[in-house]
């Protein structure tokens, strides 16, 4: 999947230089933080008085966000990579992941590239220089990707995203604030903060996520929060400054939780730092204080060692827990990692046959989980517009609702929902606007 990052302006001020300037592609793979760096990267190029190509063919340059999380995702990196490489008297610039990851097959494709690690995006700046005054552009996006840390506490066994991105980096309160107001002046309705794991944010700079919210709730008007991935771990060892941060009234109630297995015995192999038993518990709290809380969770199938009883295991804990979201991955085996490593092997086949059983389990799960809305009618957000003739609504609980019609975005409205999907509930316009407390 890639995006391309529309025009938008920006705070930050670059360097400046003879030089002519440029249409450049930007794409990005992969998890939200790649996303929301990319979008940084695309607002200063616009700063410096270049423009955002709209396809291949009318791009003298490209920034490619890469991602590298799973055997398969890096081939086709590696294949865009050669592909925009092979192209003559075009600047390609590769940032992201895969440059901490495999920075010499990076090279043995793109020899000329500018290669840079994680964290560095802005920095690759320097590459696209003018002379000419900047001109400001204004981006309509009602969704904006605000990332606020990279890297993370954790070691897991199986994870070669630590490998590249490092240990804990939380960005600064007013860096973050800064670009907060810069995606709502751009028309942001629901500002998404990321991270490896959002619940560790400010450990390293002696400030934590309830800070944080406080901070940006105070400036986001009618536009919502949505906070990012946190591993239970975190969350298990901070539950109470994470729920004050979810108890803010600009926080969508939305809960990210990767549990990966429902097996303990996978879980220690995986070095995930908490048990099934911590993951219900955390469930468990958060939805005696937000009953009609949107949960989603990872699932990693075929680790090394997993069993027919531990995928049981892990079917019977869904089951139990029943989430709104299951993120499905079959395991892949990534060099230099521990479980890189570990026997035995899972055959193909088998951890195939298991990721069909979970998605189906996923799907009716969801569908369940949405029957209890029928007949109601909800306050939700007008977010996005995924189709055309559409708008994507939330609920404070971030429940998805398709309404048919064209309808202003960044307005709360009364929905009435009247049929499910197997991803989302589907509604009708009941009142045009209504005020959010």
């Amino acid at each position: 999947m890639f995006f391309n990052v529309l025009k938008s302006p920006t705070m930050h001020k670059y360097p400046a230089a003879l030089a002519t300037a440029m249409k450049v592609l930007v794409e990005a793979y992969g998890c939200t933080l790649n996303r929301g760096e990319a979008e940084e990267f695309s607002d200063g190029l616009l700063a410096m008085g270049h423009s955002i190509a709209e396809s291949q063919t009318e791009a003298d340059a490209f920034a490619l966000f890469t991602c590298g999380v799973i055997e398969i995702t890096e081939r086709h990196m590696l294949k865009r990579i050669s592909e925009l490489a092979s192209l003559p008297g075009k600047k390609l610039i590769v940032c992201g992941c895969l440059p901490n990851i495999s920075p010499k097959k990076i090279r043995s494709m793109a020899p000329n590239a500018h290669i840079v690690g994680t964290g560095d995006h802005m920095a690759a700046l320097a590459e696209f220089t003018v002379g000419e005054a900047a001109l400001q552009f204004q981006r309509v996006s009602s969704v904006g990707i605000l990332p606020i840390a990279t890297g993370c506490m954790g070691h897991c066994s199986y994870c070669v995203t630590k490998e590249a991105r490092g240990s804990l980096q939380s960005r600064k309160p007013d860096r973050i604030t800064e670009r907060m107001r810069q995606l709502l002046r751009a028309g942001a309705a629901e500002i998404q903060l990321c991270a490896q794991d959002t619940a560790v944010y400010g450990n390293d700079i002696g400030t934590d996520l309830w800070r944080l919210v406080e901070l940006l709730g105070a400036e986001t008007g009618k536009s919502m929060i949505r906070i990012g991935m946190m591993n239970p771990a975190s969350v298990r060892n901070g539950m109470d400054t994470v729920l004050k941060a979810y108890a803010h009234p600009k926080v969508f109630k939305f809960l990210h939780l990767p549990v990966q297995s429902g097996s303990d015995e996978v879980l220690g192999r995986m070095g995930r730092r908490h048990t099934v038993s911590d993951f219900e518990t955390i469930v468990d709290r958060f939805r005696s204080e937000i009953p009609d809380l949107s949960l989603s969770t990872d699932i990693i199938l075929g680790f090394p060692g997993e069993t027919d009883d531990d995928f049981r295991l892990s079917l019977e804990l869904m089951e139990r827990v029943k989430p709104d979201i299951i993120n499905i991955t079959r395991f892949s085996s990534r060099p230099g990692t521990e479980a890189h490593n570990m026997k035995p092997k899972v055959p193909s086949r088998i951890a195939k046959d298991r990721s069909r059983i979970m998605t189906e389990q996923r799907f009716r799960l969801t569908e369940g989980n949405y029957t209890r809305f029928e007949g109601r009618i909800l306050k939700a957000l007008a977010t996005e517009r995924r189709m055309p003739g559409s708008t994507f609504f939330r609920t404070p609980e971030y429940k998805p609702i398709v309404v048919a019609g064209e309808h202003e975005l960044g307005k709360w409205h009364s929905v009435m929902v009247n049929g499910r999907e197997k991803t989302h509930l589907c509604g009708s316009l009941i009142k045009t606007e209504i005020k959010q407390n």
